[in-house]
Formats: structure tokens, C-alpha cells, sequence
């Protein structure tokens, strides 16, 4: 098995966004999650530990080693986890699309990877509400969260953000016809912005006899038009065994720094791993900035 390398509290870079009114006052330390269904089953994955400090500013400290595990001073980072955030019956906020469900649980934790190889960082959880959530927090109340607005994309939304994915590709390089066989996936249509309308967000493949164009993308309306405000390109050169994959998913937004914008966080499946990408929104340039990189687990 190959080991893995996580960068869970990693600062991969920072964007900034116009905010409109201050934060409230946070916590310290304010935890991410993303919500695992297997089955019944409910479990949270840390995507980000954000410190807020007494600046009150949005940045990720390494309050846990990296990379994590390591084959010495592994053991603290794990006990530090389950003491501060998974110790039975503790609460946390559940939410999807922004909107904030309720509480759920800490039921147990399911951390391994004490003496290395394979790593999960996650803990199950206890939730009874009716909605299925997507993220969690650690927080009771700092994020008050809002009316969900997502839903799956309409027949005429996913043939628009295939199209301009595929103006993309073409520009990129891509043959059309090449193209004309890629595949869209889910597309998820929700309000990220209130000034900017409906985002459509999606991944768009491309496979071919020698590589594979993975277009993960977020299209919002600008003066009445569609364009895309958001395009990472993962490309897979490793067709036939693809130890190379990266497969970005939507999971879900959530407004974590409490700034009234919403950030968008993405799942990264890997070859035998996976991890999150946590991207802001940069009114300076228009478009969506790579904020944090962090979180996962695998092999």
C-alpha cells in the first residue's frame, strides 16, 4: 500500500472577498465537516480546522502534525482529535446547502492509522432529522447558516454548463469531436451569490486513448449571460491502471467564516485515497480562489 501524505490543517493559499458586515465573534478553533452516508449510517470527516484568534482572522493552523500520520509523535496528534472533538455526546451542527438542520451526535470515533498505513480521521455520529445534511461544524450557533436554495439542475442547466464546458476544452486545446463524447455529470444548480443568481456546478469528463479531461466547474450569470467563474482542469494520463486520478465531487457550501458569502467545499477522489479543497470566492478578480487544502484519508 502506498502511504499517504495528508495536509489536513494545511493554509494552501488565501483569497479575498468583498464583506459586507464583520463576522460575529467565533471560536478559538472552528471544525469542518463533511458528512459520510453509508447505508444508515452517519459518520463526519474534518475538512478544515479554521482559527480564528483573537483577530478574529480566517486562517488554518497545523493543530495537528503534517503530514499526519507520521511514524514518530503520530500517537498526540490522534488523542488531541478525540479529546477535543469526538468525545461521546458531543454536538455538532449539521447542515445542507447552507442551511442549518440541527444537531447531531458524536456517537464514537472510527480514527485508525495510529501505527500507519491506512488512515480515517472520521468519528459516527447520531442524527434523526428529516433532511439527509452534508457538512457539519462544531459550533452550536456561530453559523446560523440559510434557506437552502440547491437542487439537482434542470435538462436545459446541465446542457448549459456542458456547452460552455466544452467552449472551455475546445480553447484549452481539446478536439471537438473529441468532446462531443465527453460526459457531464451531476449538476447541482444553488444560489452561492445573491448578486449572481443560480450557479450551476458540475464536472464535465473527457476520455480518450491516451489521456482523461476532468473540468470541474461552477457557471453564475453575469449581466444576464452564463460564464464559468470557476474551472479546475485534472488531467489522467495513467488510463489503464489510473494511479494518476483525481475526481473532484461537489459536496455542499456553507458560509464558515459567517462573512455572508458562502464557500464551496470539494471532495478530491484519489487512487487510493481522497481529500477536501475548501474554494472562496474572490470578488477582486471575478472568480473562485483555492482557499484550503486539507482533510481526507485513504492508503
Amino acid at each position: 500500500m502506498k502511504t499517504l501524505t495528508l495536509a489536513l490543517l494545511l493554509l494552501a493559499g488565501r483569497v479575498t472577498s468583498a464583506q459586507t458586515n464583520p463576522p460575529v465573534r467565533m471560536p478559538a478553533d472552528v471544525a469542518i465537516f463533511a458528512v459520510r452516508h453509508v447505508g444508515e449510517a452517519l459518520s463526519i470527516d474534518p475538512v478544515v480546522i479554521v482559527y480564528y484568534g483573537r483577530d478574529q482572522r480566517f486562517r488554518t493552523i497545523p493543530a495537528l502534525n503534517s503530514p499526519l500520520p507520521s511514524q514518530h509523535g503520530a500517537e498526540p496528534n490522534f488523542d488531541a482529535l478525540e479529546t477535543s472533538l469526538y468525545k461521546p455526546g458531543t454536538f455538532v451542527s449539521v447542515f445542507s446547502g447552507g442551511e442549518k438542520l440541527g444537531t447531531a451526535a458524536v456517537r464514537s470515533s472510527n480514527i485508525e492509522g495510529r501505527g500507519g498505513g491506512c488512515v480515517d480521521l472520521s468519528a459516527s455520529i447520531s442524527y434523526g432529522g428529516p433532511r439527509k445534511p452534508l457538512l457539519a461544524a462544531n459550533t452550536t450557533s456561530e453559523i446560523p447558516g440559510h434557506v437552502s436554495s440547491r437542487r439537482n439542475g434542470t435538462t436545459a442547466e446541465v446542457l448549459l454548463l456542458r456547452r460552455l464546458a466544452i467552449r472551455w476544452l475546445a480553447d484549452y486545446g481539446l478536439d471537438r469531436s473529441v468532446l462531443q463524447r465527453g460526459r457531464m455529470g451531476q449538476v447541482i444548480s444553488t444560489v452561492l451569490r445573491r448578486s449572481a443568481g443560480r450557479a450551476l456546478v458540475g464536472r464535465f469528463d473527457v476520455l480518450s486513448k491516451y489521456a482523461t479531461h476532468r473540468l470541474f466547474a461552477i457557471a453564475e450569470q453575469d449581466r444576464g449571460r452564463y460564464r464559468l467563474t470557476l474551472t479546475n482542469l485534472e488531467v489522467q494520463r495513467d488510463v489503464q491502471d489510473g494511479t494518476d486520478t483525481t475526481q473532484r465531487e461537489y459536496i455542499d457550501q456553507l458560509d464558515i467564516d459567517n462573512d455572508g458569502l458562502d464557500e464551496v467545499v470539494v471532495l478530491a477522489s484519489h487512487y487510493e485515497s481522497w481529500s477536501y479543497a475548501v474554494w472562496k470566492f474572490d470578488a477582486l478578480h471575478g472568480s473562485w480562489g483555492h482557499a484550503y487544502t486539507g482533510g481526507g484519508g485513504g492508503c
